[in-house]
């Protein structure tokens, strides 16, 4: 395990990919999972080769080997990744292969999130590369498991071609869902926060747990990832995924801080750091650095920033705050982050009470995104963040040995046994 960081540090430091993904493996065989088929591709532009190239151009050039492809469908944030978080958008073309354009999404017209009938008609296969963040609350896994059973339905196949954890394939961490509570696109699977799983593994949980009727699956694995890999180990440049994930550090951010913004707390976003910041008005952020240091977090050091927004509905706007600077390689638990800071705005931050003054919506998104409504009853009652931690525990247990039939990826260099495997196994799980 040390020797596969130490060459993924390698070769990032001289500019070359220790991963090849799961779309630069089908170019390598020249697509033959594709051959004879007419297929629509989910993606934006983090679905890009190891070179940079997007999906949509290799795929659209690609078919001069023997494949059709006929339609595009953007999740949230759209095909070009532009449109803001929940923001509406529409169907349309691609400005540079003419194909029709779908959203999976909430447009003008109403929520398409699952693809329909019309939508589908007249395809194979779908083929879904989108990058992930390795967080539950992502909606692009939520996309992937309503593409999955409505494939499933049409008896349409999906190929997932695999990319990165970002945050890794060991950490798992954060709340699973509550066991009465309503699932919702911002918390859709039983899963911890924070999961430990590619997107392709994934793919395969979602088939054989989530789905009443599971599909043909196919997996095209990358070569040369690891578990113990985080993103700076692969060589690959990050492309943003959303306009306000615009870097790894916001990626990585995003789970620690991601809850915040639920109920007004600043974190970031429309300013330098999105997702690396908490803040607010008038706060004695030395203060609060301080208290934060002292809980010493493995990996996890703030420090007082003053920051003035640049995009948004705020722009211009100033706020006092810390900034999270995070080891990616840190043992600390990220998801706990959040909650942390709450225990501590509520001692150092005269009048502050991170529910007083939330409307139902933020309350409810709060519960969405935490997975139920037993976090922010803790949080109401004052139980410790440590204790709250503690109660995931068991969770977090049950799914390192739950998840265990899914994974594709060892934690030693050897990649998986080829892609061909990969994908008979993907039909076979129970």
């Amino acid at each position: 395990m040390v020797l596969a960081a130490g060459l993924g540090l390698f070769f990032a430091s001289v500019g070359r990919c220790a991963v090849s993904l799961g779309i630069d493996e089908l170019e390598k065989s020249n697509f033959a999972v594709l051959h004879g088929k007419r297929v629509g591709l989910i993606t934006n532009p983090s679905g890009a080769d190891s070179k940079g190239r997007s999906a949509i151009s290799v795929l659209y050039q690609g078919q001069s080997t023997g494949f059709r492809l006929l339609k595009l469908f953007g999740p949230e944030h759209g095909i070009d990744g532009q449109t803001g978080a929940g923001k509406e958008f529409s169907n349309g073309r691609d400005d540079r292969t003419g194909l029709p354009v779908y959203a999976l999404y909430n447009t003008p017209e109403g929520n398409y999130r699952h693809p329909t009938p019309q939508m589908l008609a007249g395809l194979d296969t779908l083929v879904f590369d989108v990058q992930d963040l390795g967080n539950r609350s992502y909606t692009f896994i939520s996309t992937l498991g309503y593409v999955m059973d409505e494939a499933a339905k049409e008896n349409i196949e999906v190929i997932v071609l695999d990319r990165p954890n970002p945050l890794g394939g060991v950490r798992i961490e954060g709340p699973r869902l509550d066991s009465s509570f309503t699932p919702s696109f911002v918390g859709l699977y039983d899963i911890p926060y924070v999961y430990g799983l590619t997107p392709g593994e994934l793919a395969r949980w979602i088939n054989a747990k989530y789905l009443a009727r599971p599909c043909k699956l196919t997996v095209v694995a990358m070569k040369g990832w690891t578990r113990g890999m985080v993103w700076e180990d692969t060589g690959l440049k990050w492309i943003p995924t959303s306009p306000n994930i615009p870097t790894i550090g916001a990626a990585r951010g995003y789970t620690a801080t991601g809850v915040l913004g639920e109920i007004g707390i600043e974190s970031g976003i429309g300013g330098p750091a999105p997702f690396q910041i908490v803040a607010g008005n008038d706060w004695n952020t030395s203060d609060i650095a301080r208290r934060f240091n002292a809980l010493h977090i493995p990996g996890v050091r703030a420090s007082p920033i003053k920051y003035h927004t640049i995009k948004g509905k705020w722009a211009g706007s100033s706020y006092d705050g810390v900034y999270l600077q995070i080891d990616p390689r840190s043992a600390g638990n990220l998801t706990a982050i959040n909650f942390q800071a709450i225990e501590i705005l509520e001692d150092a931050v005269d009048d502050f009470s991170p529910f007083a003054h939330t409307i139902a919506d933020q309350r409810d998104m709060f519960d969405k995104v935490s997975g139920g409504t037993t976090v922010r009853r803790q949080l109401v009652r004052g139980t410790s963040v440590n204790d709250i931690v503690r109660s995931w525990n068991s969770g977090v247990v049950r799914w390192a040995v739950e998840r265990q039939p899914y994974l594709i990826y060892g934690m030693t260099p050897a990649h998986p046994e080829n892609a061909t495997s990969v994908i008979a196994a993907s039909a076979a799980i129970p």
